[in-house]
């Protein structure tokens, strides 16, 4: 694979680079490798398998990109070798001992992170700026996956000035009219610390989405509905994610302090070395993190934190609900649904009662430096929800969400106009929002390339219609 020329939109001169990185020893693939433009915050990040698809302007064609992945030397590679070589990028692994590391310290690990969550002011941007965002997300019905969607978006992203306000911000997220939903949307509902700061605002620059066209076996199954026309209920198995690109973003707990990153709480974990490693050229750390009391709810999460050594910045995190949490957690959202006039007449039902509970989720955050602070790189989220309700057996459903930062602008950072925003709150599902399909537009713009790991996933999605052609017509 090598490089490509393509005309953007307004006839800008860009070009692509497609390639695979690997560890240089084992040759394998290294996913979720940083693939950033030397001296700027343009980037992406390679897929599962390694690969990655880079798109940047012709002013780069003489810079370098450097790769950067925990654990290895950075690697630097010139743009223009890059034109005819076979893109084949090897990182060369560094071995670390644990016994050179030496803290002083009651606590020492918790001290540690401590530390780290008083020097996030010298660390993460004291000032508002503008994220150049790819996020999408894929749901799961049973073993069917039922719906994707993706969009290029810009957030207007506050400081990191702990001032955030959780009940103002949840108050203003979660705020909606049941009337809204009649037959068209039904939100999953999110944890309910996925909260996003109400100074944050997104918009939606360009959209795809499709809907698995194989028939759903949810309703025919159900031996409540043998006597009704099930046409007019298909809109019961179509759950939406709400809240969009800007809903992920509640994960950032560093901008948040919140849990294992808040001094005041995070005395109910117990944090333990799990390696040291390098990032960057740089000496980390990797901390795990367990509740001190598996019953206590007030810490739910087990986990890992990377702290870079010298700087002490939060290079990324990952949690999940421990088991005992997962069984105390009964977070349910109720929506009460007006019956159809023809299934009112059969099912002798003025309303359909839905009730779906989320079960478990594990989140992945990451962040990368530029100009000596640290910003958003990627989140990813995976969420289980049980759905159950009137005249329908319940049902098991799975959503996979993932914001990448494509580029972070310091300089331009005016807020959006109101009617530009995506909607602040967690019903407002990026599938239904009003936006034309733009091919060209996707031609030349930085997306996650699916991988096998998303083999299912197409195949499900494309079992009567291209993806191409439902991106078309879901319009």
């Amino acid at each position: 694979m090598g490089i490509t020329t393509i005309h953007a939109q307004k006839k800008k001169l860009t070009h692509t680079i497609v390639a695979t990185v690997f560890d240089k020893s084992e040759k394998t693939p290294l996913p979720f490798t940083n693939v950033i433009i030397e001296d700027t915050s343009i980037g992406t990040i390679t897929n599962e398998e390694g690969i990655f698809e880079l798109t940047f302007s012709e002013q780069y064609l003489k810079s370098r990109i450097v790769f950067s992945f925990v654990g290895y030397e950075n690697k630097y590679v010139s743009i223009k070798k890059l034109v005819n070589s076979s893109n084949k990028i090897f990182l060369k692994s560094i071995s670390t001992s644990l016994d050179e590391i030496v803290v002083t310290a009651k606590n020492k690990y918790k001290e540690m992170i401590n530390e780290a969550i008083t020097l996030i002011p010298k660390n993460y941007a004291q000032q508002p700026v503008i994220l150049e965002t790819y996020y999408r997300e894929l749901t799961k019905i049973n073993n069917n996956y039922t719906k994707f969607s993706d969009a290029a978006s810009q957030i207007y992203y506050s400081a990191y000035d702990a001032n955030f306000d959780y009940l103002l911000s949840n108050t203003n997220y979660r705020q909606f009219n049941r009337l809204e939903f009649n037959i068209n949307q039904v939100p999953f509902p999110d944890p309910k610390e996925f909260v996003a700061d109400m100074r944050d605002k997104a918009r939606i620059i360009a959209l795809r989405k499709s809907d698995n066209l194989q028939d759903y076996k949810i309703m025919e199954q159900s031996e409540n509905l043998k006597s009704i026309d099930t046409t007019n209920l298909k809109w019961l198995e179509n759950n939406e994610i709400g809240g969009g690109p800007l809903r992920l973003t509640g994960a950032d707990k560093v901008k948040r302090q919140e849990d294992f990153f808040d001094p005041k709480t995070n005395h109910k974990y117990k944090f333990t070395l799990y390696g040291k490693s390098t990032y960057n050229d740089k000496l980390v750390y990797i901390i795990a993190f367990k509740p001190k009391d598996s019953s206590d709810i007030e810490a739910p999460y087990v986990g890992e934190i990377t702290i870079e050594k010298e700087s002490k910045g939060i290079i990324s995190y990952n949690y999940k609900l421990t088991k005992k949490a997962r069984k105390k957690l009964n977070q349910r959202f109720a929506a009460q649904l007006r019956t159809p006039e023809v299934v009112e007449k059969e099912s002798k039902k003025a309303f359909i009662t839905r009730i779906t509970s989320l079960k478990g989720y594990k989140v992945s955050v990451s962040f990368s430096v530029f100009q000596g602070k640290w910003y958003l790189k990627r989140i990813k989220a995976i969420n289980s929800y049980d759905n159950k309700g009137d005249l329908f057996d319940s049902y098991k459903a799975t959503t996979e969400s993932e914001l990448i930062i494509n580029s972070v602008d310091t300089q331009n950072t005016l807020s959006f106009p109101k009617e530009n925003i995506f909607k602040n709150n967690f019903s407002n599902a990026l599938f239904t929002y009003p936006l034309p399909y733009n091919g060209e537009f996707w031609k030349n713009y930085n997306a996650l390339i699916p991988t096998s790991l998303l083999g299912k996933a197409l195949e499900d999605l494309e079992a009567k219609e291209s993806l191409e052609s439902q991106f078309q017509n879901k319009n």
